[in-house]
C-alpha cells in the first residue's frame, strides 16, 4: 500500500459481494493511485472512505447499508473527511439511495472507472456530487491500473459484465444490462500484467456468465478460445473457470479443461434446482435430465473433475415435492463442492409478483437439510483424499502454529472451497506450489505433510461412488 505524505489524500475502500466486485474495487483503486491519492489499510483515520457495494440479494444490501452507516458514524465522528458509495447499490436505487443518505458525500454507479477521482475530490472540497447513469457504460476498456485486494500469487480475471439468461431469480440484467464482454486481446494483456506485476501464478477466470463470453464481440461463445490463449502465458501455473452456465457447457469448453495443463480440472456450474417445474419457473433453461447429462459428461471426458454448484430452495412454488427432488439429485450427483442460499425475493426480479411465496421458516428447515446432507456428502468425497499424493498452493502461514502453511489443491478455489493444513519443517510461503500427502480429513479441509516428490495434479483422481 502507498505511504502517505503531507499533501496526499487518503482513500481506505470496503469491497463487498463477489470477485467480480472486486475486480471493479481494485480498478477503482488503481484509479485513485494514478491521481495521486494514497491508498490506506484502515479506515480511522483515512481521509476519505468509498464502500464498492453488493445489492444481489437482501443479506448483501442489508451489509451494504450497514457498512454505509457505520462509514458515516465515523464521519460524525471526526475519523472521516467523507463517505463515497459505489456500485451496485447505488445502480439499482439511483436517485432513491441519494435522497435517503444526505451524509453521503458522493455516489458513483457501477461504471464510475473514470470518474470515481473526480467524485472524491469533490467530496472532500465539501462538495456532494452523483454519477449514476441509467444505462451503465461497462466493461471498462483498455488496461486500467489495478491495485491488489487479493494475496499476489492468485488474482481474479473478469471476462464481461451484464448476462443474456434472464433468470427470474435475478436482478443482475437490470443493474448492469446485457452481456458486454471485453476483447480476447485486452484480456490476454490483462493478464499478463498480473503475472508480470503482480507474480500472479493462478488465474480465476469470471464474469455473470462465462458460458457465454464473447457472444456478442464475436457472434459465438469464445471462452474456451480466451483459455487457449490464457493457457500459452508463462509463469501461470493455474488457469480456474468459474460461473459457467450448464446449458452453455459445450464440447469446446469440455476439451479446454481436460487438454490445456495449466486450466485445472474444476468447474463452478450453478444447478440453482433439480425439479423440472421449478427449473421452468425459473427461467433456468434446462431440464433436470439435461443437468444430469451434463454433469455424467463432465466426469466421462474430465475423469476426476471438482464440480462446484449452487442451489437456491424456497423459489416460489417449492413444493415439498420439488424440495425432495432437489434433495435426491445432489445425493445422486456429489457435487465436490455446493453453496445453497434461500430463495431472496427481490423487488425487481420477474419473480416477485408470484403468488405462491414459501414461506420464511419453511425455506429454513429445507435448507438445513440441504446443508446437512452436503456436509456428509463432503465428508464422504474429502476421505477419498486420505493417503493421496497432491500439489498444494500455499495463501499464508497459520497464525498460530510455525509449522503450519494454509494452502488450496487445485480442486479448491480461494475464499469459497476448503483448506489444506500442511504442516512442514521447512518455511512456505504464499504462491509457493508444494507436494504434500494427505494424513486427515474433515468435513470441508484437509490435513498435509509437505514432501520432497510429487505427482502432478493432471495424475491426481478422485473417485466419485454414487
Amino acid at each position: 500500500m502507498s505511504q502517505r505524505t503531507s499533501h496526499q489524500p487518503t482513500v481506505h475502500l470496503i469491497s463487498l459481494g463477489c470477485p467480480r466486485t472486486l475486480v471493479d474495487s481494485e480498478v477503482y483503486l488503481g484509479r485513485l493511485k494514478d491521481a495521486g491519492m494514497a491508498i490506506v489499510d484502515k479506515v480511522e483515520g483515512a481521509d476519505v472512505a468509498v464502500i464498492n457495494t453488493c445489492s444481489f440479494i437482501q443479506e448483501s444490501i442489508q451489509e451494504s447499508i450497514d457498512t454505509v452507516l457505520d462509514a458515516i458514524e465515523l464521519k460524525k465522528q471526526g475519523k472521516l473527511k467523507a463517505v463515497v458509495v459505489a456500485g451496485c447499490l447505488v445502480q439499482r436505487f439511483k436517485e432513491g439511495l441519494v435522497k435517503e443518505l444526505p451524509e453521503v458525500d458522493g455516489f458513483v454507479g457501477v461504471d464510475g472507472f473514470g470518474d470515481i477521482d473526480a467524485i472524491v475530490r469533490s467530496a472532500l472540497n465539501g462538495e456532494h456530487h452523483s454519477l449514476i447513469r441509467r444505462r451503465p457504460q461497462l466493461p471498462h476498456r483498455g488496461q486500467p491500473s489495478r491495485v491488489a485486494l487479493t494475496p499476489s500469487h492468485y488474482a481474479y480475471l473478469k471476462v464481461s459484465e451484464g448476462c443474456l439468461k434472464g433468470c427470474r431469480f435475478c436482478v443482475i440484467p437490470k443493474i448492469k444490462g446485457p452481456l458486454a464482454s471485453r476483447s480476447i486481446d485486452e484480456l490476454v494483456e490483462e493478464a499478463r500484467r498480473l503475472i508480470e506485476e503482480r507474480g500472479v501464478k493462478e488465474l480465476i477466470v469470471v464474469g455473470q456468465d462465462t458460458s457465454d463470453y464473447g457472444v456478442d464481440l464475436y457472434g459465438r461463445p469464445r471462452i474456451a478460445d480466451l483459455l487457449a490463449d490464457l493457457g500459452k502465458l508463462a509463469g501461470l501455473r493455474w488457469i480456474r473457470l468459474l460461473y459457467c452456465h450448464p446449458s452453455g457447457i459445450t464440447p469446446q469448453i469440455i476439451e479446454a479443461i481436460r487438454d490445456i495443463p495449466t486450466v485445472c480440472k474444476y468447474l463452478d456450474t450453478a444447478i440453482e434446482h433439480a425439479d423440472d417445474d421449478v427449473l421452468a419457473r425459473m427461467n433456468r433453461g434446462i431440464t433436470s435430465a439435461r443437468l444430469r447429462e451434463r454433469v455424467e459428461t463432465l466426469r466421462r471426458e474430465i475423469p476426476g473433475i471438482a464440480l462446484r454448484t449452487a442451489v437456491i430452495v424456497g423459489f416460489p412454488g417449492e413444493t415439498e415435492q420439488a424440495f425432495e427432488t432437489l434433495l435426491n439429485f445432489i445425493q445422486e450427483m456429489r457435487f465436490d463442492r455446493l453453496g445453497a442460499f434461500q430463495y431472496s425475493n427481490e423487488e425487481s426480479s420477474a419473480a416477485f409478483r408470484y403468488p405462491d411465496q414459501v414461506e420464511e421458516t419453511v425455506k429454513q428447515r429445507r435448507y438445513d437439510r440441504l446443508m446437512q446432507t452436503q456436509q456428509r456428502l463432503a465428508e464422504e468425497i474429502n476421505r477419498q483424499w486420505l493417503g493421496r499424493s497432491c500439489e498444494v498452493m500455499i495463501d499464508e502461514p497459520a497464525p498460530d502454529d510455525s509449522t503450519v502453511f494454509l494452502g488450496r489443491t487445485w480442486a479448491d478455489c480461494p475464499e469459497v472451497d476448503g483448506l489444506v493444513y500442511v504442516n512442514s519443517a521447512t518455511p512456505l510461503v504464499p504462491g509457493q506450489i508444494v507436494p504434500v500427502t494427505i494424513t486427515d480429513t474433515y468435513e470441508y479441509d484437509l490435513v498435509a505433510e509437505s514432501r520432497r516428490t510429487f505427482i502432478p495434479h493432471s495424475a491426481f483422481r478422485i473417485p466419485h461412488s454414487t
